[in-house]
């Protein structure tokens, strides 16, 4: 299983953690749960670097002819940590962070103090430098032109991990909201302009931006276009549930019409930065979702704070869509400060939990079997003081209530505080 280690990154001074196919994490602000998303996301995004070098190899870039690949695949990794995690020339920190992929080999990254600025260095074990040495051997022969061949090479035997991996970022309603300028104003900007975005937003960005044509009808259309082209197998009954979910926590369908994002509520429709902020905030989550699972290739989610700007209700209903799409054999990441987000998952725990065999269509009454989670493949970690802490029950196989409850707890002990003052009974609190 994938394992990340972290020693003082940003606010995470510890961290060591195996990485499941359902995670979650919780905590305070700034407590470092965007720090291992993005760090999760970076590693499982270095398949993808390494293949767009080889792209460019192809178009008659030279990038490694000099240096060699090792050297070459060093510095873009160099480079998308820098803009990942924003470390500055002037930092005085010294850390390190390192990935072991599920095939034994391994990438450390570190980073100190230097005389000329920061100093990131980047490691590969001896299994990986093999690996890197095979591929660059490659390209010495009519192989580099089997665009497929090199892919499963890349993706199969040096990373061990054949998925498209997806960061959705918090903030998203901004895109939404500035949505017939964001194409110009991003084609406008230069790569330097670009690299002072941060990796992952970018990666969002671009993506949103190449997606938007795609929902240029219906969800049912799309759906039904998608099985009439695709000689792969899909799920239509999850697929069907997945577009009656997508229409309740959107209030509606979103569109793209000659440029212009709506959403449609029946025949009519509002422009997407008119939009609610909670519809802004969950569309390209929802949109998101449904096309990668309408794909062929396996995906990981990492998607921060899901619940922003949503009622409870459909809080619930959001968690539930992540969880259809993960059980189509996907993973899926989440950051949260939601009660009503960490309860849901807890449901879809628990009606797997309870399920054996005679009661299982008592319980699809209540909860589809298709959301039903398995703890096994859950990892749950609350941050605080820049350490995770495993906040799973191994007796409930759930999410530990009391990390769901506490804030309850506060404002349940201020309100008998209050109580008490209006008995004239507050004394007993002194």
């Amino acid at each position: 299983m994938p394992k990340l280690t972290i020693n003082n990154l940003g606010p995470v001074s510890a961290c060591e953690i195996e990485i499941k196919d359902f995670m979650v994490f919780t905590g305070p602000q700034a407590s470092g749960k965007s720090t291992i998303a993005k760090s999760i996301f970076f590693f499982n995004n270095l398949n993808n670097i390494l293949f767009s070098m080889y792209q460019k190899e192809m178009a008659a870039k030279s990038l490694f002819r000099n240096s060699g690949l090792e050297t070459a695949f060093s510095k873009e990794v160099q480079r998308a940590f820098l803009q990942s995690f924003g470390i500055g020339t002037d930092s005085k920190a010294y850390g390190s962070v390192c990935y072991d992929y599920d095939n034994g080999s391994s990438m450390l990254i570190t980073f100190e103090p230097g005389a000329e600025g920061t100093c990131i260095k980047v490691t590969f074990d001896e299994e990986m430098k093999r690996k890197l040495k095979a591929l660059e051997q490659k390209f010495d022969t009519d192989v580099r032109k089997n665009t497929e061949e090199i892919r499963k090479f890349i993706y199969n035997d040096i990373f061990a991990l054949d998925m498209d991996v997806v960061y959705i970022p918090a903030g998203r309603s901004m895109l939404t909201v500035l949505s017939s300028q964001i194409n110009y104003l991003y084609s406008v900007m230069d790569d330097r302009i670009r690299a002072m975005i941060d990796y992952c937003t970018q990666q969002f960005l671009e993506k949103v931006l190449l997606l938007k044509d795609y929902f240029n009808k219906g969800f049912d259309s799309i759906l039904k276009q998608t099985l009439d082209m695709v000689d792969y197998e899909i799920d239509v009954d999850k697929a069907e549930l997945a577009t009656d979910m997508m229409r309740t926590i959107l209030g509606g369908e979103y569109r793209s019409v000659n440029g212009e994002e709506r959403l449609y509520f029946g025949e009519d429709y509002v422009k997407i930065n008119y939009a609610s902020s909670g519809q802004q905030e969950a569309v390209w989550i929802v949109n998101m979702l449904f096309y990668y699972m309408l794909g062929k290739r396996k995906t990981f989610f990492i998607i921060e704070e899901p619940e922003s700007h949503l009622f409870p209700a459909t809080q619930k209903a959001v968690v539930e869509l992540i969880s259809l799409v993960k059980n189509g054999n996907n993973k899926v990441l989440i950051t949260t400060h939601s009660p009503y987000v960490l309860g849901s998952v807890n449901n879809l725990l628990y009606a797997d939990h309870i399920s054996n065999g005679k009661n299982d269509a008592e319980i699809e009454q209540v909860i589809p079997r298709q959301l039903w989670l398995n703890f096994k493949a859950l990892g749950a970690y609350y941050l605080n003081n820049g350490k995770p802490e495993d906040i799973t029950s191994k007796e409930f196989e759930d999410i530990d209530h009391d990390v769901i409850d506490g804030v309850s707890g506060i404002l349940n002990e201020d309100y008998e505080k209050l109580m008490d003052i209006a008995r004239g009974e507050y004394t007993r609190w002194n």
